[in-house]
């Protein structure tokens, strides 16, 4: 016999065409049992983005528990076309909902979300605040009616910028020929396209292989361990928001109560403050941690920020001839933006605290001493010497490669090899292996701070106390390079030294000037955290100088060595490279003067090592 009481159960364990059903105390404030509605929410990761979690509370919230969006995992991980599969499997109720980034909707023929992907057109948190305070995002969501799906939120997103493999990607020659990783529909594609670079579509967390850049979030970036592959992210080439859409199955959605479906609604709004802040938090703790795997964020100058908006225009034709509504939505765009004034986002490594390392990590011979019981206190071990007493040590930095000697016990006791590796700097950073360290150097004290990647006891030898340098160690000439930007003049006759020579015609190439000009070259290089730039002008030092010559750098003892050098001035652009090569330095007060070793090309010994160079403005 089935009473009234038990119909009532099972009405509450009921399932529902929208998702599964199942029943919890009443947290609404009622004593019975609540029908809880758990909504199945396909998501290509293993957690879903802090922005879609939000929304995902306060649907709970809204609901007082009675509505829920539950998320299946790693739905299509590993498939290229993860987007539109994932769109496909909803729109056949293969799962009653998913997330994905707006980017892919034109690839189910939604086109309504291009204007806000249109390249370098949002490129800032504050403008895309503004956009969705105004609620226009919920606006191009309508253009999903027909296709058998419903937007029930649309969320902000993090920046998509350019991670470079072996270069950074500052202006459009940078592109020419590049292959560049892409996800999404048809506006990553088409951008690829206007800066004259191939395309090769990407799944999630695809190895960099093969590849020159890839359009990305740093969040994505640091995660998918990109930053131990790829050394250069455009610190202000901002393409597009990784904004995203939570959609559901049209039929999923009208099986829904009203009360239910006004609860998304709501709660699409209300989640937005928390999704902005998620998405602007999210840019800058990865920008910090890329930092630390010595990733640089060169930024591109106005002029080339300029000749890459130049460059897609192309792509904001074809979104304006695409869609009725999209060239108004455009306009309406860039207006916005023209009243919001923001420039670009700017990512950047943090500025060292005063006395931080800067240039050149210090060479030479240092020695600590250390108490044994220091060692003892790591569980595991190895515990090495005797408690009590003490082990002395020296570091010697030299060439690139650090070792560790030590005495264990007594000063007299045989010298061993405690450590030996390889290091690399970024600013206040030093990687050596595996192991990250801050370190900061007043002239005589090496110190390293908040060391991660080792063991305990890497630890308690590197952090314990400060190394000290030998009086006798320090190499002539092993001064810091700061970084910044450096000034030099080739005159007319300085350009005409290596005439004749095979190959060498780059100090003469024609450039637009009256013909009755001297010819003077004013020349200047930029420093950036391993990144040199070289720019000309035969003009005026403060004329718009072109880039010459883009590469990396480095300092070692009293050596400069510029390698992988590409020059961006001859045609096809990239295709003539330099280095490495060696110089021999000094820096005295604001002048570097680089004496070069081995074989170098005449035009780069002139150009690089004729004239002294002067520091006319230091990397803050």
């Amino acid at each position: 016999m089935v009473t009234r009481s038990s119909w009532a159960l099972l009405a509450a364990v009921a399932v529902v065409a929208a998702g599964c059903t199942t029943t919890e105390p009443d947290r609404a404030g009622g004593r019975g049992l609540q029908k809880v509605t758990m909504l199945e929410i396909a998501q290509p990761d293993q957690a879903a983005p802090a922005q879609v979690q939000a929304y995902a509370a306060e649907v709970n919230t809204q609901s007082h528990g009675s509505l829920r969006l539950h998320f299946n995992d790693a739905w299509r991980q590993g498939e290229i076309g993860f987007e539109k599969n994932t769109l496909e499997d909803v729109t056949r109720r293969r799962v009653p909902g998913a997330w994905v980034g707006v980017r892919s909707l034109d690839l189910i023929g939604v086109t309504s979300f291009q204007p806000l992907l249109a390249p370098l057109l949002v490129d800032s948190h504050d403008v895309q605040d503004r956009i969705f305070s105004e609620g226009i995002p919920l606006e191009m969501a309508r253009g999903l009616e027909g296709h058998g799906l419903v937007s029930v939120a649309v969320l902000p997103g993090p920046m998509r910028k350019v991670l470079g493999v072996r270069r950074p990607f500052r202006e459009p020659v940078d592109f020419w020929g590049a292959d560049l990783g892409v996800q999404g529909g048809d506006i990553p594609e088409a951008t690829a396209k206007a800066l004259g670079a191939t395309f090769t579509r990407m799944t999630s967390g695809v190895t960099l292989a093969g590849l020159d850049a890839y359009e990305q979030q740093v969040d994505s970036i640091f995660g998918r361990f990109y930053g131990l592959e790829a050394k250069y992210v455009t610190a202000n080439v901002n393409l597009w928001p990784a904004a995203m859409t939570v959609v559901l199955n049209e039929a999923v959605y009208r099986e829904l109560t009203d009360a239910q479906r006004e609860v998304l609604r709501t709660a699409a709004t209300t989640a937005i403050p928390e999704a902005l802040d998620a998405a602007r938090t999210e840019d800058v703790s990865a920008v910090a941690k890329l930092c630390g795997q010595g990733v640089a964020f060169p930024a591109s100058s106005d002029l080339q920020l300029a000749a890459l908006r130049k460059a897609v225009q192309p792509v904001y034709d074809e979104i304006a001839a695409g869609d009725p509504g999209s060239a108004g939505m455009l306009d309406r765009l860039a207006n916005l933006k023209a009243d919001v004034a923001a420039g670009p986002d700017l990512s950047a490594c943090p500025t060292p605290a005063a006395g931080s390392g800067r240039g050149s990590f210090p060479e030479g011979t240092y020695e600590m001493v250390l108490d044994n019981d220091a060692r003892w206190q790591c569980p595991g071990g190895p515990r090495q010497g005797t408690p009590g007493r003490r082990s002395w040590f020296s570091l010697e930095v030299g060439g690139g490669q650090v070792t560790i000697r030590q005495r264990v016990d007594s000063q007299t006791a045989p010298k061993e090899v405690a450590y030996n590796g390889v290091y690399s700097r970024l600013h206040d950073h030093v990687r050596i292996n595996s192991l990250d360290a801050k370190w900061s150097f007043d002239g005589t004290e090496l110190r390293l701070s908040d060391m991660t990647g080792g063991s305990c006891g890497d630890t308690v030898i590197w952090t314990t106390k400060p190394w000290v340098r030998r009086a006798d160690s320090a190499q002539p000439g092993a001064s810091v390079v700061p970084d910044g930007t450096y000034e030099t003049v080739l005159s007319p006759g300085d350009r005409h030294l290596c005439d004749g020579q095979l190959g060498e015609y780059l100090l003469n190439r024609e450039l637009f000037v009256p013909e009755d000009h001297p010819r003077t070259w004013y020349l200047n290089f930029t420093l950036d955290g391993g990144v040199v730039t070289e720019h000309e002008s035969e003009v005026s030092r403060t004329a718009i100088a072109r880039m010459g010559w883009v590469g990396s750098y480095r300092v070692h003892g009293n050596t400069f060595e510029l390698t992988d050098l590409r020059s961006t001035a001859n045609y096809p652009a990239g295709t003539d490279r330099r280095g490495p090569m060696t110089a021999t330095f000094t820096f005295v007060g604001k002048t570097l003067t680089l004496k070069p070793v081995g074989s170098w090309r005449c035009e780069s010994r002139v150009l690089w090592t004729r004239h002294p160079w002067t520091l006319v403005k230091r990397a803050p």
